[in-house]
């Protein structure tokens, strides 16, 4: 699965997938150089997570396109616009958007459109209002040109690199174009009802994306703090159960577990459920006391889980084959 990532010069394109996939610090962007060609990054992180994010230079036109940097395009399963929400006016860049929507459904019409409005830090964006009144404005200039141009309407994330905002936006992608994800997102919905769970989320231990959620909504504190527990657990595994000669991979295993009991009445609960997978849930701590349970239902979903994984490597091994 190719995700392309485009939009003008300096908008923070190369950043983004420095930080969500190679974990450099924000602060260290500054330093990034400006992309010259489409550059590849693939993702392999575990049995779920695989994709090629392509990054397209801010100088890209799409009126001169190379036949390359074409089949890029036709072969990408979603295209994510990044738009510097503190470079105002927005029309010039939005304009750039539709142009490509509309070429881009000319010869990939199931390719899916998601718009980042990054840059949403600093002062000018301390209040929510603002943040949202971005959205608003950015949203209701695109709907007006997609629906005179007879286009579908992408999808629109707040987002920025100083916090997990831009990990969740990445999240959601991902999970828009994974096989499989809404028979995972049923799985843990059974076992939410079961064992009397507030939040589950399955992340990609590496780059700390959920890759499936329960159908409740996602809050960034939440989120914050299973994404947390799992830099905790990674951390304290490196430290005293790998050797000198073993690698980061080698920290988390099938016996990784944890429990972290906060002040707020919830009990935070790892499990690896897959390589480099892992299940982070929060459950009141009353609910907690019959952990026995929640385990067995865990390992229940665990085989589940291993079946849809099965589907969608058999899936992806056809496709190969179709394509080859």
């Amino acid at each position: 699965m190719n995700i392309a990532v485009l939009g003008s010069k300096r908008v923070g394109k190369s950043s983004i997938l420095k930080v969500v996939f190679q974990k450099m610090s924000p602060n260290e962007t500054l330093f990034i150089e400006s992309t010259t060609r489409v550059d590849e990054v693939k993702i392999q992180n575990n049995p779920y997570t695989r994709c090629t994010i392509l990054d397209f230079p801010g100088t890209f036109e799409i009126s001169q396109m190379t036949s390359l940097e074409r089949r890029f395009l036709q072969d990408s399963a979603m295209i994510i616009y990044v738009l510097d929400a503190q470079d105002e006016p927005y029309n010039k860049s939005l304009e750039k958007l539709v142009s490509l929507m509309s070429e881009v459904y000319s010869f990939n019409p199931h390719c899916k459109i998601e718009v980042f409005c990054h840059k949403i830090d600093g002062d000018m964006f301390v209040n929510d209002d603002v943040k949202l009144g971005v959205l608003n404005e950015v949203s209701e200039i695109v709907r007006f040109d997609t629906t005179e141009r007879k286009l579908p309407e992408p999808s629109f994330h707040l987002t920025s690199i100083y916090d997990l905002s831009i990990f969740e936006a990445m999240s959601k992608c991902i999970q828009k174009i994974t096989p499989g994800v809404g028979h995972m997102q049923n799985l843990l919905d059974i076992l939410m009802s079961h064992c009397r769970i507030d939040k589950v989320y399955v992340f990609d231990v590496i780059s700390k994306l959920y890759i499936a959620t329960d159908s409740t909504p996602v809050d960034l504190i939440s989120y914050e703090l299973c994404s947390d527990m799992i830099d905790v657990v990674i951390d304290v595994s490196c430290i005293y159960g790998v050797g000198e000669d073993e690698n980061f991979n080698n920290a988390f295993d099938g016996k990784s577990t944890s429990v972290i009991r906060l002040d707020t009445g919830l009990t935070l609960y790892l499990r690896e459920v897959e390589h480099l997978l892992a299940l982070v849930c929060l459950v009141k701590d009353d609910n907690f006391e019959r952990h026995h349970l929640i385990d067995y239902n865990i390992d229940r979903f665990k085989e589940g889980a291993k079946k849809i994984l099965d589907a969608r490597e058999k899936w992806v091994k056809e496709q190969e084959e179709v394509k080859g």
